[in-house]
């Protein structure tokens, strides 16, 4: 650490995506991320640490991670136009993971999960082969793609879903 107690770039770059795998689990919270995640994304995104400036505009300094988004929804999102239009946590995170240099980006969701029991269930079982597809896809990420599960119920559980 130089003096001052200060980390350099490295150090600071090293300690926002220290590892080969990030894993986030969020919920929606009114069409897009919550506060606490909006800020965390605040320190992360650090000029000469995770980006830089070049001549031909950004670069991301993450390469070579894999992003694990795990989220949950009261309502629904249909592909549509107009559902598109609502949705503003998976493509937001997606932007700034890609701004980071992250492009290898896995989303396991649950959606409707407000809708009544039988639409929460059924959400919560869709979500399950995903989490096994993550799961044998790469072996970076079995351990924790498999945590998804019990994170997507509790979030489940939460009683504010957007």
């Amino acid at each position: 650490m130089p003096s001052g107690g200060e980390l350099s770039n490295e150090e600071k770059r090293e300690n926002a995506v220290s590892e080969a795998l990030v894993t986030s689990f969020w919920p929606t919270y009114d069409f897009t991320v919550p506060t606490q995640l909006k800020t965390w994304i605040d320190r992360i995104a650090q000029k000469g640490c995770t980006f830089a400036c070049t001549a031909t505009g950004p670069a991301g300094l993450a390469t070579g991670k894999t992003v694990v988004i795990a989220s949950a929804r009261g309502g629904a999102y249909p592909t549509s136009d107009a559902g598109n239009a609502m949705e503003h946590q998976q493509s937001h995170l997606r932007t700034v993971v890609n701004f980071l240099g992250i492009t290898d980006i896995r989303i396991v969701r649950a959606e409707g999960l407000a809708m009544g029991n039988a639409a929460k269930a059924a959400a919560l079982a869709a979500a399950a082969p995903h989490i096994a597809a993550q799961t044998a896809s790469n072996a970076t990420v079995p351990a924790a793609v498999a945590a998804c599960a019990p994170t997507v119920q509790t979030l489940a559980a939460s009683d504010r879903h957007g």
